[in-house]
């Protein structure tokens, strides 16, 4: 079998504004010999690729391995181990680089891997995710890198990118079902990962971010949906990113987890959009309303506790509008430079210039940003430097689509 290797990131140069720290241009990232050629060693205002950094002899993954997609990030140099040897997996640091160039605020310019810990303020611990900052000013079409090949994922509510692992998507059904599944970009699935008795009512989205765990990052599954009606509480569960093995498995692995309840002041809310601050490891909630109306953004206590943890209203937003179907999934920008909001039929951006508070994003005005035509669109999420988006719908062999900077 022929893996596929997808060379879809790497933002254009005119379209993506860099906010790592200078570092110069690489020297293109050929391919090696029978590698796939990378887009050119992206580098943005700012940030450096480094020399050679595409794929390594045999193409970007190995026979059975992970398909790899090219998401230059343009602030920290890719360590030596960045891209896939035979086998398919990213070698140990895959694009940590050792002193990246830090982000504005605070976070490391390299990516994950060992030691990629955060500066002033940011995510910690070995491990720790550490994306430069890009910023897209206008993105391409939506292209399709494949199809979801898990049979038990026929309900995909939430999609969240991995920070530790290269070419990794986290993917979950809704309802009850406490699993997360580790696809590649293609749709095959690499692990499976179970909360056992987590007691699940009706979770609608999910995401990484920064947390106290080994590692550093964590995956947040949010169990806030009111689709089953009424409902006094709910809860979000936390668990430590595991790092992903590059050969695909359909086994499950049961992990441990936290669960953390949460009530909100004024009554019970559907919601499906979940956001986690990426500096702070803030989490928001945004809520599901009737078609044409907009949604609200909940903030929930940082850190939270293990129980007695209140919602609070931060603010209406101007969207969904009118004509538009209701708020399905969110995601926080991963270097806080505000976060994307999707419904059925579109969605929205909401930015903010660096080093402004990020719950300054929920004033801003949404810009409508590309989406692809998908059934039951309920997916959405920023690739780890903020150059692209993924986002897919609730269906069986639901389709995956990428987003880049134009």
């Amino acid at each position: 079998m022929v893996a596929l290797v997808l060379l879809l990131g790497g933002c254009g140069g005119g379209a993506t504004t860099a906010l790592g720290s200078g570092g110069a241009k690489g020297t293109g990232g050929s391919s090696a010999s029978g590698g796939a050629p990378s887009s050119g060693g992206a580098s943005g205002s700012g940030g450096a690729s480094a020399t050679g950094g595409a794929s390594a002899t045999g193409g970007g993954s190995g026979m059975g391995g992970r398909a790899m997609i090219d998401m230059t990030m343009t602030g920290g140099a890719p360590g030596t181990g960045g891209a896939a040897a035979a086998g398919g997996r990213a070698a140990a640091g895959g694009r940590s680089g050792a002193g990246g160039a830090p982000e504005t605020g605070g976070r490391a310019g390299g990516a994950t891997g060992g030691g990629g810990g955060a500066a002033n303020g940011g995510a910690s611990g070995s491990g720790g995710a550490a994306p430069a900052c890009n910023a897209c000013t206008a993105y391409a079409t939506p292209m399709m890198t494949g199809h979801v090949m898990a049979t038990d994922l026929a309900n995909l509510s939430g999609i969240a990118v991995s920070w530790k692992n290269p070419n990794v998507l986290f993917a979950h059904n809704d309802m009850t079902q406490a699993h997360v599944f580790a696809l590649d970009p293609t749709g095959r699935q690499l692990a499976r990962y179970a909360l056992p008795s987590a007691g699940a009512v009706d979770i609608e989205d999910m995401a990484v971010g920064p947390c106290a765990a080994a590692g550093g990052t964590c995956i947040f599954l949010a169990d806030i949906g009111g689709n089953l009606g009424a409902r006094s509480e709910f809860a979000i569960f936390r668990l430590a990113e595991p790092l992903v093995p590059a050969t695909p498995s359909t086994a499950t692995t049961q992990v441990t987890f936290e669960r953390f309840p949460f009530t909100y002041p004024d009554g019970q809310h559907n919601a499906e959009g979940l956001l986690v601050e990426p500096k702070s490891g803030a989490i928001y909630v945004i809520t599901k309303v009737a078609a044409g109306m907009p949604s609200a953004v909940y903030a929930l206590p940082n850190p939270l506790g293990a129980s007695g943890n209140m919602a609070r209203k931060v603010a209406d937003l101007p969207v969904p509008k009118s004509g538009d179907s209701p708020a399905t999934s969110a995601s926080a920008h991963p270097c806080g430079l505000g976060f994307l909001l999707r419904t059925s039929e579109r969605v929205y951006e909401f930015r903010i210039p660096a080093g402004a508070a990020f719950e300054t994003a929920f004033a801003a005005t949404p810009v409508s940003v590309p989406s692809a035509t998908e059934p039951q669109s309920e997916a959405i999420s920023y690739q780890p430097d903020g150059g692209g988006y993924f986002t897919s719908g609730e269906t069986a062999a639901a389709p995956i689509f990428h987003v880049v900077c134009q």
